[in-house]
């Protein structure tokens, strides 16, 4: 009888029995179901949007690129569902969010991915360790039913689709039976095979063609010049606002008529095309005139050069719409960026990069002006071919640092450079600006302003009190500035933020310095974004010998931009 006896169970800790009391919920707030039912339709179509912000996302970014780093988006559609069921009302309010910008997910960026993946496994006592389906596949069959069944419903409401890569290149049948189905689609993800008129891809590509008449961002690379002739005969795509094109051998003329027969093209992107020369420009009483964009990124265009770009942005049209440019090892080089410049008036974004070989010309080149601009990228390094015992790069960070202080960008807030004691340069050395007087090196006050004497600036070195002092070549820095600099050696970026000096206080700068990846969304600064969380912080002090050093301040150091990202307290496994 001993087998039956009872045993003795162990005492329970506090923290258990804590777990196992319950609490009084707190008080619902006073909102009747009167006050829900009289709620508009756009009133909860907006409330929904919050509750799932990726169903409002009408960027023309892949689903990699486009992903939100803060949440989870599979819980978030999961929540929107709820919110159908709740009555007739909500489920009309819910289903024009939950169509709009559908987006699928391979697994839940959250805790629950763990549990949900033992159940995937354990669907048997036969198949205890079988591998987890598809779930991302599994997901797009199930979408391509509910919007074939609902053709004249919910799959007029998509207008944006968001596949994972390997579900996009491996579901193409599945993928085609989605996009038959949504004539108002505006951009969906599409494997390689579609830009560059791959066999396998023909029959997604003329589902595409015949069905998506409002696409509006499409993508042209080697093996599909014949594509952009059909674009260049002008019965597909009118609505068209951002093309890329790489690495195609067309003709200068039918590309010319490709980009002249889409009214409403704004952004255009060209990489590896040695075919892109200054004559596409030119004005041609037979040709269409190039259009007017307001974002131009060029990436490998050797041909390409600033007399071209000179006589694009002559035109009155051009001037007014450009807004972003990228030149990235084209044939325009930093000494005639002053020349863009000068035509460019409504130009805010501004990148150069580029491996130079020699020197700044040591002409008198004029400085960079421009109100307009707001972030610039001046990233110069030497090339492999420069002479190792030169430092070429020296004079064309010279040449920057003398525009800045010439005042003639006052609307610059961010500027990335390939130089990491390039913020030191901006620094102002000399004693803090008394109270009383305007210049801390000149032993003369001021003198009054007379309206009869002829104009001279005294810039002689002899007047002032530091016979070791630089000669002024202008007003200074006049705003404080963001810069993100990074050496040849380094992974991630490093933050400084320069300010002006003032009366009573020489220049400073702090650097917390941010993790920032390279990319196209990334390579005007839209994160082209700011340098917020996430941030190493440091802050610049001096010396004692008349230099300042870099002492980082309290807080982990995070991963750079190649390592594993955190969401909240959970390593990011899936990016």
């Amino acid at each position: 009888m001993k087998w039956f006896k009872k045993k003795n169970k162990k005492a329970r800790s506090q923290e258990d029995l804590k777990a196992t009391r319950t609490f009084p919920q707190y008080a619902t707030p006073p909102v009747s179901r009167e006050t829900l039912a009289r709620l508009p339709v756009p009133i909860l179509e907006r409330i929904f949007a919050f509750v799932c912000p990726h169903a409002k996302d009408e960027t023309y970014e892949s689903c990699e690129d486009s992903a939100a780093e803060d949440t989870c988006m599979l819980c978030d559609l999961r929540d929107l569902s709820h919110c159908a069921q709740v009555s007739r009302k909500w489920r009309a309010a819910a289903a024009n969010v939950l169509y709009h910008s559908i987006r699928i997910d391979a697994v839940h960026y959250c805790e629950l991915e763990d549990i949900l993946a033992e159940k995937r496994k354990r669907r048997s006592f036969m198949r205890h360790n079988a591998e987890p389906e598809d779930t991302a596949a599994a997901r797009l069959k199930f979408l391509a039913r509910t919007l074939h069944e609902n053709k004249g419903g919910f799959a007029l409401n998509v207008q944006y689709l968001k596949t994972p890569y390997m579900t996009r290149e491996t579901c193409k049948p599945d993928l085609a039976r989605t996009v038959a189905c949504c004539p108002n689609l505006r951009y969906v993800d599409l494997p390689e095979g579609v830009f560059q008129d791959d066999p396998s891809c023909n029959t997604l590509k003329q589902e595409v063609q015949g069905r998506c008449p409002e696409l509006r961002k499409m993508t042209y690379v080697r093996g599909a010049e014949r594509g952009l002739e059909m674009l260049a005969s002008g019965h597909q795509w009118h609505n068209l606002e951002v093309l890329e094109l790489g690495k195609l051998n067309v003709d200068p003329t039918i590309l010319r008529q490709a980009l002249g027969s889409l009214p409403n093209l704004h952004a255009l992107k060209v990489t590896d095309m040695i075919s892109f020369h200054d004559q596409l420009f030119q004005h041609s009483d037979y040709l269409p005139p190039f259009p007017a964009l307001a974002e131009m990124i060029f990436e490998n265009t050797p041909n390409l050069t600033a007399e071209g770009l000179v006589a694009y942005l002559f035109r009155s049209d051009t001037q007014n719409a450009l807004k972003t440019l990228s030149l990235t090892t084209t044939g325009c080089h930093p000494p005639n960026l002053h020349r863009i410049l000068a035509v460019a008036p409504r130009l805010e974004h501004l990148s150069i990069t580029e491996s130079v070989i020699a020197s700044f010309p040591a002409g008198d080149t004029p400085t960079l002006q421009s109100k307009s601009l707001k972030t610039f990228h001046y990233e110069i390094t030497s090339a492999d071919s420069a002479n190792v015992y030169a430092n070429t790069t020296a004079s064309h960070y010279a040449y920057l640092t003398r525009s800045l202080m010439s005042g003639g960008l006052p609307s610059l807030k961010e500027l990335y450079v390939r130089d990491p004691d390039f913020p030191e340069t901006l620094l102002d050395l000399a004693p803090p600006l008394p109270g009383f007087a305007t210049d801390p090196d000149n032993f003369a006050p001021p003198m009054p302003h007379n309206p009869f004497a002829a104009h001279t600036t005294n810039q002689n070195r002899l007047s002032s009190n530091n016979p070791f002092a630089k000669m002024q070549t202008g007003p200074g820095l006049r705003q404080e500035l963001q810069v993100f600099s990074k050496g040849l050696d380094e992974m991630e970026w490093n933050f400084s933020k320069v300010q002006p000096p003032a009366r009573g206080r020489r220049g400073s700068a702090t650097a917390p310095r941010p993790v920032s990846s390279y990319g196209l969304s990334d390579s005007m600064g839209k994160g082209w974004q700011s340098a917020s969380g996430g941030a190493r912080k440091s802050v610049i002090v001096g010396n004692g010998f008349g230099g300042f050093l870099a002492v980082p301040s309290d807080g982990g150091r995070p991963s750079s931009s190649a390592g594993e990202k955190r969401r909240g307290s959970q390593y990011d496994m899936w990016r």
